[in-house]
């Protein structure tokens, strides 16, 4: 088997201008890539009590390819958070906290079926938004992890069987959970869809291009989990959005619905929006900035209510300085909150 000694990977990994994953493996069909990201950030949005407080955060991940034919081959992803910090300001977990594992079997014309801890077909919708570098939306799949699968984490969770499909401009995207069976607080069954259909027509000789995506899931809590709180029983998402880019300027917009059925007591429900609208003065600023919000229906009551903007340069495709400020107001909190964040991003 070929192999590249260590003191030739590191500079490889170390390489300032490195865009994409680096291959550090490619012989007869089968391709190795390794790729991660170090992350700075100064700022107080993810502290308690809104302190000032310096984060530094890595990822760091795998993927390989293996091809067995013409028409079939196989692929695989490993991807983790990494700690970098003794007393770790922003998670108290383990030091490796896995994102994304899976193996599959890629089709070409014939789609892609992976299993393991995907990013679930939901992201085709969650993802319209998703383009900050310090901050995300929290108004898709609250408290699943606490209240139906301990194993949730906004866009993926384990024991997933999904199937992906690309013709053109469809883009079609379906999964059934099973869990992992490896815990007391684990699911017994999901499913999930996302269907977008990406086009583009020309406006004053520019292409406008647009993606409408739809999406729907729903899980079943194990009857024998009894270590996640409250009584619920099932919870479904749905949610529709577009996307809409043309030349140097994006804009995202989504609306969901999240459900929880309880045992004996009414259903719980939540409405999202979010929005995002981008503009790349150069190929290296850019300004964003938009809305996001998630009410609960019967009260009226606003879990959050936040405005975002953000400033980012590139220094260089892969090296990232951004300022982020948020309009934090929620009905928990006696005043709204001014956050803050800059960041510091070197992705390889």
């Amino acid at each position: 088997m070929k192999t590249i000694p260590l003191a030739l990977l590191l500079p490889a990994l170390l390489a300032t201008s490195a865009a994409e994953a680096v291959t550090v493996y490619n012989s007869k069909g089968t391709q190795l890539d390794i790729y991660g990201r170090i992350e700075a950030q100064t700022g107080n949005e993810w502290t308690d009590e809104h302190t000032n407080a310096t984060n530094l955060t890595g990822r760091l991940g795998f993927e390989a390819k293996q091809k067995l034919d013409e028409q079939f081959g196989l692929f695989g992803k490993l991807e983790w958070q990494v700690n970098t910090q003794k007393n770790d300001t922003e998670v108290a977990e383990d030091n490796w906290d896995i994102r994304y594992g899976y193996i599959g079997i890629d089709g070409k014309d014939l789609g892609k079926l992976m299993v393991g801890r995907t990013r679930n077909p939901m992201y085709q919708w969650m993802g319209i938004t998703d383009r900050y570098m310090n901050y995300t939306a929290n108004v898709y799949s609250n408290w699943v992890g606490t209240r139906i699968d301990s194993s949730y984490q906004w866009n993926r969770q384990d024991g997933t069987l999904q199937y992906e499909y690309t013709y053109a401009g469809l883009d079609v995207r379906t999964a059934y959970v099973m869990g992992n069976g490896a815990s007391d607080s684990t699911v017994d069954d999901g499913y999930m869809a996302s269907l977008g259909y990406a086009f583009e027509f020309p406006v004053m000789g520019t292409p406008l291009k647009i993606k409408p995506v739809i999406a729907w899931q729903k899980m079943t809590k194990d009857p024998k989990n009894t270590s996640l709180s409250g009584n619920y029983t099932d919870y479904t998402q749905k949610g529709i959005g577009i996307r809409l880019s043309y030349d140097k300027a994006y804009l995202g917009i989504n609306v969901g619905r999240q459900t929880y059925e309880q045992t004996g007591k009414p259903d719980k429900d939540y409405d999202a929006f979010d929005s995002l609208a981008e503009y790349w003065f150069t190929s290296k600023v850019a300004l964003r900035g938009g809305y996001s919000q998630l009410i609960e229906s019967e009260n009226d009551y606003a879990h959050r209510k936040q405005w975002i903007s953000e400033l980012e340069y590139r220094l260089k495709k892969d090296v990232h300085l951004s300022a982020t400020y948020i309009y934090d107001d929620r009905q928990s909190y006696d005043s709204a909150e001014n956050l803050w964040v800059l960041g510091l991003r070197y992705e390889f």
